[in-house]
Parts: structure tokens; C-alpha cells; sequence
């Protein structure tokens, strides 16, 4: 057994490659979790073979943002996440647990820093359902012993996002609108706030936070920043080196958005003394780097 090995899952998603890449910067040895994880047979081969001193489980059923979807996805979470942690219970008994949850969760939010104790009244299937499996996994009977770590993590911005997050769409049509010496970023509506951090950084919350023996239950992965989405927009625009205006675009509108969802990450920094390392005009500049790289690479010379 090693002392080292850390168990990833989701190592091909957003959050988990960042998860694997971060985990080897820090020293550790990790392990991608392969396969069908809802298989009990298959959780418990990946941790016995594996002996880790840590799982992190970044691996999400797809389709969870599609309301059409949601029972289904939640089905499939709570199936992965229950095979994974009867397998660390039998296997790896002292490894920690660590399962991202989300903002989302805390529903509308408030008008101060979201603490951990604050309600969980989710808006959206998503949230929902991440407070569903946040209860599931947290329930004694169920983790059976296990130390199980639920992050409710706040918003991600840098590279690799998908363009379902506002700040990928954007930095992609500020990306395209270079290529042809100007243009207009369409957006919907920027006067709510939200807190922002850069994958990085939350990736390296989750690595403190399972080396951390006194750190489980709920802990806000968070800035702690509240960012006004007009700000995160110009912000992008002027890391742009041609011009580029603003347009509101009605069909970018989200039926119901929050004003203001920003969390406290008192708890965080207490367990681990974490900060975050990179600043936020470096994850714009990185998210739209890597976009101007990927549209000049998709133009035939």
C-alpha cells in the first residue's frame, strides 16, 4: 500500500483532469477510477487495486443540467456514489471521501456570505438533486464509517470549461469576434453577482481538504468575493485586442437567477489554510487564450 495513491473519478471531466493534473503537481500518485462506478464490482476493483489514502469523486451522470433528465441523473449520481462508498468502507476504511456539491443548492441565496449552515432551498433540478445526494451521502447508515467530505462549490471559471458557463460562452465569441477584427459579445442578464474561482484553485481546495484528517460534513469552496457579472464581462472585453461592445440578448435570460449567491469560506481556510492562487484577470486571460488557440487551429491554412 502507498501512502500516496489517490483515487479519481471523472478524470476526463472538467473538474477531474484538473483533479489529476493538480493531485501529480502535489505529490501524489494518482489513479483514475475506470468503467461504470453505478457497478458495485467495479467501485470495489478500483479501490482494492488502488489502496488509496484518498478518493475524489468528480465524476457526474450526464444530462444533470436537463430538466427532462433530472430523476434519471440523480438515479445514476446516488448509484456511483453509493457503490464508491461501500467500496471504501470494506477497502479503505481510513481514506477519506471527498463528492463536490454546489452553490446551487443554496437556492436564491442571500444578500451576505453563504455560511454552511445556512438553508438549502435549491431553485433548480440541479440543486435539488445535489441536495438530495448531499443528505444520502452524509447519512451515517449509509457511508457506513466512511469520512465523507461534500463540497458546496461555488462558481468555476478557467480552461477547459465547457460553454455552458457563462464565462466560456463569452471568451469564445470574444475568440471569434478577434478573428474578424471586432464584434459584439451577447450576454443575458449581468447585474446579478456571483462568486468566482479559478478551477485551480478549487481543485487544490479539494487536495487540501482530503489531506486534511479533521476536515468532513459540508465545507463552501469559495472566493468569498462577490463578482458582479458586468464585471466578469468587461473584464473579458478588455483582455480583447480588438473592440468589442455589449449587447443584451433576451434569449441568454435564465427563467429564474438568483441576485446574489456568494460564499463564506471561513470553514475552508480554517481546516486547511488554503487561499486562492490565481487571479481572476488570469483565469480570463487563460480561458480566452486557450479559445483563440482552439479557433485558429479549426481554420484551414
Amino acid at each position: 500500500m502507498s501512502s500516496h495513491n489517490l483515487l479519481v473519478t471523472g478524470t476526463k471531466g472538467f473538474v477531474g483532469r484538473w483533479v489529476s493534473e493538480r493531485a501529480a503537481v502535489a505529490g501524489l500518485r494518482v489513479h483514475a477510477a475506470a468503467g461504470d462506478l453505478r457497478d458495485p464490482a467495479l467501485a470495489a476493483q478500483a479501490v482494492k487495486e488502488t489502496a488509496p489514502v484518498a478518493v475524489i469523486h468528480a465524476a457526474a451522470a450526464a444530462g444533470r443540467g436537463d430538466e427532462r433528465a433530472a430523476w434519471r441523473a440523480l438515479a445514476d449520481d446516488i448509484a456511483m456514489a453509493g457503490s464508491l462508498l461501500r467500496a471504501v468502507a470494506e477497502h479503505a476504511p481510513n481514506a477519506p471521501v471527498l463528492i463536490p456539491g454546489s452553490a446551487a443548492q443554496y437556492g436564491m441565496g442571500l444578500d451576505r456570505p453563504l455560511r454552511e449552515d445556512d438553508p438549502t432551498v435549491p431553485i433548480s433540478p440541479y440543486g435539488a438533486a445535489k441536495c438530495v445526494l448531499e443528505r444520502a451521502v452524509l447519512a451515517e447508515p449509509l457511508r457506513a464509517g466512511t469520512r465523507v467530505i461534500w463540497t458546496r462549490s461555488f462558481n468555476h471559471v478557467g480552461p477547459r470549461q465547457g460553454l455552458d458557463a457563462p464565462a466560456a460562452q463569452w471568451a469564445r465569441q470574444i475568440a471569434a469576434a478577434e478573428r474578424t477584427g471586432g464584434g459584439v459579445l451577447r450576454t443575458g442578464r449581468l447585474d446579478v453577482v456571483r462568486d468566482f474561482l479559478d478551477v485551480r484553485d478549487v481543485t487544490d481546495a479539494y487536495i487540501a481538504l482530503v489531506l486534511t484528517p479533521e476536515a468532513a460534513g459540508v465545507v463552501n469552496v469559495c472566493s468569498g468575493v462577490a463578482i458582479p457579472l458586468t464585471a466578469l464581462a468587461q473584464q473579458l472585453v478588455q483582455a480583447s485586442d480588438v473592440p468589442i461592445s455589449l449587447a443584451y440578448d433576451p434569449a441568454l435570460e435564465r427563467p429564474i437567477d438568483p441576485p446574489e449567491v456568494v460564499g463564506d469560506p471561513s470553514r475552508l481556510r480554517e481546516l486547511t489554510g488554503w487561499k486562492p492562487n490565481c487571479a481572476l484577470t488570469d483565469s480570463i486571460r487563460d480561458l480566452l487564450d486557450e479559445w483563440r488557440t482552439a479557433l485558429a487551429s479549426s481554420v484551414p491554412a
